[in-house]
């Protein structure tokens, strides 16, 4: 009898650590899909700009980069492991001005093409004097304009001592020169040093200079901080300049509280992101493994579902369609 009752528990004791093991297999997966953007980068002439550098990053993870360079005719070719992400461009050369370009999505599994434009630093003069759009302040602060314009080109050539420098050189000449705030507030923000990050975004915001910006340094700031009721407050500034922006925040917040082992706060961090968006397919699937996790099946079973039923062709799916066979209904 004692040999019949272990051969009985072996089935149930193979499902728990096939579960398991799937778990430590789900979480080591991250949520990202591939996709290549191209083009070519052509100035205000419509010539190609050879040997233009473009950096890329994700204004929700200020650690990391990736980097490329155009060809002798001026043509790009980068592919992103995780298209499920919007990222910001820069586009920088000596002797032309900086191109930002915010938002850039690129189809997952797929391919987009993309022209850029790098106007000379000499017509980009040109322009903004026809224009009439230089600000009469900053031209009577010369001085101030002159320094910040040199801190620009430090930063264009990452020689980021030296842009902090002059940019804080700026502030002293021109108190309320707010786009030196913001420069700073996010060099900050990308060197971790978030104290002085939020310093300079709260300036820059008092100057309402490039607000919507500053909301995410605060959030990443203050996250980063462990001042939570004040990320909140940003976040939810974001959340109603920029829903689709603040939702990614949280998802990527409650992301990285799961792969710490915080799943309490993940699962709260989850169940937000799917009040404002009910068909986020994956806050579906790491919400199903949290229930796993709580051995609550029903639940688990539920997200899963209703993942496989948003993105079945998603990586995650067959992860997802084998976890279900072994959770009871």
């Amino acid at each position: 009898m004692p040999q019949q009752d272990k051969a009985l528990r072996q089935p149930a004791r193979f499902v728990g650590i096939f579960v398991a093991a799937l778990l430590v297999l789900a979480s080591g997966v991250a949520a990202q899909l591939p996709g290549t953007i191209y083009g070519q980068v052509v100035d205000e002439n419509e010539e190609p700009v050879a040997g233009v550098k473009i950096k890329i990053t994700d204004p929700e993870r200020p650690d990391w980069k990736q980097e490329e360079t155009t060809d002798g005719r001026g043509r790009y070719r980068i592919r992103l492991n995780n298209a499920t992400v919007p990222y910001d461009f820069s586009f920088t050369k000596e002797g032309f001005q900086e191109n930002r370009v915010g938002g850039v999505k690129v189809p997952a599994r797929g391919e987009v093409r993309r022209n850029f434009d790098l106007v000379s630093a000499s017509a980009a003069l040109a322009a903004a004097s026809a224009a009439g759009t230089i600000d009469p302040e900053a031209a009577k602060k010369g001085e101030a304009v002159e320094v910040y314009n040199q801190a620009v080109m430090s930063l264009r050539a990452q020689d980021y001592d030296t842009a902090v420098a002059l940019f804080e050189s700026a502030i002293e000449k021109q108190p309320d020169l707010g786009a030196a705030h913001a420069a700073l507030a996010r060099i900050h923000m990308e060197r971790k040093e978030h104290q002085q990050a939020l310093e300079h975004a709260k300036h820059a915001m008092e100057l309402e200079a490039d607000v919507d910006s500053m909301q995410q340094v605060l959030f990443t700031s203050h996250s980063a901080l462990g001042n939570e009721t004040e990320a909140q407050a940003a976040l939810t500034a974001l959340r109603s300049a920029n829903p689709e922006k603040a939702n990614l925040n949280l998802f990527n917040q409650a992301v990285d509280l799961y792969n710490a082992g915080n799943m309490a706060e993940a699962k709260a961090g989850f169940e937000q992101v799917l009040a404002s968006n009910p068909d986020h397919a994956k806050a579906h699937y790491l919400m199903g493994l949290v229930y796993v996790n709580e051995s609550d099946n029903a639940k688990a079973r539920q997200h899963l579902e209703k993942f496989l039923a948003i993105a079945p062709d998603d990586p995650d799916a067959a992860t997802a369609k084998e976890m279900l066979q072994y959770l009871e209904p």
